[in-house]
């Protein structure tokens, strides 16, 4: 049974808000033209101020940090995205341990409630031109290799978010600020769910793939 352990687990949130803050250009850019052009700022502000927590606090339990992780994300990242991308990290939060590791299972379905949350919140689903798009399919394939090693988990939601992520370019919004664009969306992927596909993407890579 693969495992990832409190002192990896807080690397790859570290690693994940550093490619966020360094794509901030981009998602701005994509967000100025389907959105209101503020998700990459949000974005950035946000996880800037992940990294700073990270940097000042070392967690010796699983769940405390993910809980420090989402509420960092509601309080500064704000709007409809604080609340989205906390959700992200503490919809799930009743399926970690109160310990110092976690098993590969255990992080898919906190993930997969943590989708099912912003579902729920956002009465929203995959196949909409949201974040869902990209989170649905990595979640999915993190149930699919659960049990396996932790890396190759990783890379695999992350491949399958970046999939997603891509196929959302020909998808016609439905919900959020986009469906204000409509057919001037197409062609551009949805900005969430390109954020979610660089946060698998810096936690694959932390574990090597």
């Amino acid at each position: 049974m693969g495992q990832i352990n409190v002192e990896t687990l807080q690397e790859m949130f570290f690693h994940g808000a550093e490619l966020i803050i360094e794509k901030e250009p981009r998602l701005t850019e994509i967000d100025s033209v389907i959105g209101d052009g503020d998700h990459g700022t949000g974005m950035k502000r946000g996880f800037s101020a992940v990294k700073m927590m990270l940097c000042e606090r070392k967690f010796h339990y699983v769940d405390e940090l993910c809980q420090a992780v989402s509420l960092e994300l509601i309080k500064s990242m704000g709007g409809a995205s604080g609340v989205i991308f906390g959700t992200m990290f503490f919809g799930g939060i009743g399926r970690l341990p109160h310990g110092d590791a976690v098993s590969t299972e255990e992080l898919a379905d906190y993930f997969y409630d943590g989708e099912q949350a912003i579902e729920r919140r956002g009465r929203s689903k995959p196949g909409q031109k949201t974040m869902l798009d990209a989170l649905y399919p990595a979640v999915c394939a993190l149930k699919e290799h659960a049990g396996t090693q932790a890396g190759e988990m990783l890379a695999a939601a992350y491949q399958a978010a970046a999939k997603g992520a891509e196929k959302s370019k020909g998808i016609l919004p439905k919900v959020g600020r986009s469906k204000n664009f409509r057919e001037e969306a197409i062609g551009l992927p949805d900005p969430g769910a390109v954020s979610v596909s660089y946060l698998f993407r810096a936690f694959s890579e932390v574990l090597g793939n």
